[in-house]
């Protein structure tokens, strides 16, 4: 699978990188001038940028009804046959605006998507100069499971430049996310709890920290006093980055971070010059990589040393391809699991002296493996999506059958083109989050089970354009759509039911409905 995205060929002054936030949009739909006067110095003191509105403050026309009146101002009564007629056509309007687009639904003369505001909560959207490959939450101090907007967040994101030495780790604090699901409705259809929903634009600061060659991957470790974070470069080399100081910086306004900030704490050499994807930190600072030669190598934080990390020399060995993703389990301290090129997803100790695998599922997907996710609530299952589209949920209970052969708890095959970010979320144990290459994210609840009776209604209700019959799985929740090219998508590990999501179109940020 190929995951290098072309960079914007953008025209930007070549010492600032502006990231200007702009409301989310679908081809076709308007939006605003990037502001770029507001400029990111690539020293790290970043100037403040702008969530912006999908489209611009103003008043449009609206359809008025005229009646007809005799001379005297008394209303005409019109011919009740012309008012069913008038009635039954604007019926049938009414119930063409209402059918929902599916992605492979064939677009009318003329015709554009738009977002339908009513389905999100909140649905900010954020375009920058250069795309990221990854991208990663950062922990606050700001409380967990909360939920009154507006909304503050924190995130970390790599760059993919067009020269090497462009490139950059970009810390982010998002502010002032308001929601938005009532951004549709007119003045006087808003509730009393709706005028609460502020009209205002989001806000954006930054910090920058130089770094040499493309970000493939960025994983932060989930810990507020120690948020180190790991860069996996284009050149073989992973960086290690204490951005403590860098954060603090961000929430005192004025301050700055030291120089010293702008090193790595420590540069993993174990592979060489061969590059990679694959990166998970164990909460207890120990961080697996895996590279695109099939090995994977542990580097180990230390107290007792001189260095602060230890970077093994021999790797894990099994893969004989491409390693594309790593998880560590969160129910074992010592295991993880791979997937990659090679089709195959195994289970490891790194206890073991072997350093080889102790389970694997030969032929797990029919494609290469990009992505896994394990489910930090129902610790047994895992899920794995492919080159091809699919994805699996497989259940550790019942890895083989007597037979020894594996078979997935669940599979699904409802993207078009290959799998890029798959994961559980935090809060509800049955519900996933799928990214694809055909430029859908779409949510999963795995708990939903029909009988008969309801399959059938399901079957019927699924109507497309001249009344076709469309097969969506009862278990689908939402397809959000909007960018191009997804990258990766992660929860909010501290805001129940917020996603954010990378894209060479730019970041998104959303709580639907539906979860």
């Amino acid at each position: 699978m190929s995951k290098r995205q072309n960079p914007t060929t953008a025209a930007v002054e070549e010492r600032s990188k502006v990231a200007a936030l702009a409301g989310t949009g679908t081809e076709g739909q308007p939006k605003r001038p990037i502001d770029k006067s507001r400029e990111m110095d690539v020293d790290g003191d970043a100037a403040m940028g702008e969530f912006e509105d999908a489209f611009e403050d103003e008043i449009e026309d609206e359809d008025v009804i005229e009646r007809e009146e005799d001379s005297d101002g008394v209303e005409m009564m019109q011919d009740d046959d012309n008012d069913d007629d008038e009635e039954e056509e604007d019926e049938a309007v009414a119930e063409k605006k209402r059918q929902v687009y599916l992605p492979g639904d064939q677009l009318g003369e003329g015709e554009t998507l738009q977002v339908d505001n009513s389905a999100y909560h909140m649905l900010h959207s954020m375009s920058v100069d250069w795309p990221s490959l990854s991208f990663d939450f950062v922990p606050d101090n700001l409380g967990n499971n909360r939920s009154l907007f507006p909304h503050t967040m924190y995130a970390v994101a790599g760059t993919q430049a067009d020269r090497a030495f462009r490139n950059q780790v970009v810390l982010m604090k998002m502010s002032q996310l308001h929601r938005t699901i009532n951004d549709d409705l007119d003045d006087e259809d808003r509730t009393d709890e709706d005028v609460n929903d502020l009209d205002e634009d989001p806000i954006l600061e930054t910090k920058t920290i130089r770094h040499q060659g493309g970000v493939n991957r960025v994983r932060v470790l989930q810990s507020y006093q120690s948020p180190l974070t790991a860069t996996w470069a284009d050149t073989g080399k992973v960086h290690i980055w204490d951005i403590k100081k860098q954060f603090s910086a961000l929430e005192t306004p004025g301050s700055k971070a030291p120089p010293s900030s702008q090193q790595p704490l420590f540069t993993v050499a174990s592979h060489g010059t061969v590059e990679g994807y694959s990166m998970d930190w164990n909460p207890d600072g120990r961080l697996l990589t895996g590279d695109c030669a099939g090995n994977i190598y542990l580097t180990t934080r230390r107290s007792d040393t001189g260095a602060n990390f230890v970077a093994d020399r021999i790797s894990f060995k099994g893969h004989t391809a491409s390693v594309e993703d790593i998880q560590w389990s969160p129910e074992e301290a010592s295991v993880f699991a791979s997937s990659s090129v090679d089709q195959t997803i195994k289970i490891w100790d790194v206890r073991a002296k072997a350093r080889r695998f102790a389970l694997d599922v030969p032929g797990a997907h029919d494609s290469d493996i990009n992505v896994i996710s394990w489910n930090r609530k129902s610790r047994y299952l895992l899920a794995s999506g492919g080159d091809n589209g699919d994805f699996k949920v497989w259940d550790m209970r019942k890895w083989a059958d007597a037979s020894g052969r594996s078979t997935p708890a669940a599979e699904f095959r409802w993207h078009k083109k290959a799998v890029t970010s798959i994961e559980w979320c935090p809060t509800d144990e049955s519900v996933l989050a799928v990214a694809g290459a055909d430029d859908q994210i779409t949510l999963w609840d795995l708990a939903v089970e029909l009988d008969a009776e309801e399959e059938a209604r399901h079957r019927d209700a699924m109507v497309g354009p001249g009344g076709s019959k469309r097969d969506v799985p009862a278990q689908l929740l939402f397809i959000h759509q909007g960018q191009t090219h997804i990258k990766e998508l992660h929860w909010h590990p501290q805001i129940p039911g917020v996603l954010g999501s990378t894209a060479a179109s730019g970041f998104n940020f959303f709580k639907t409905i539906s979860v």
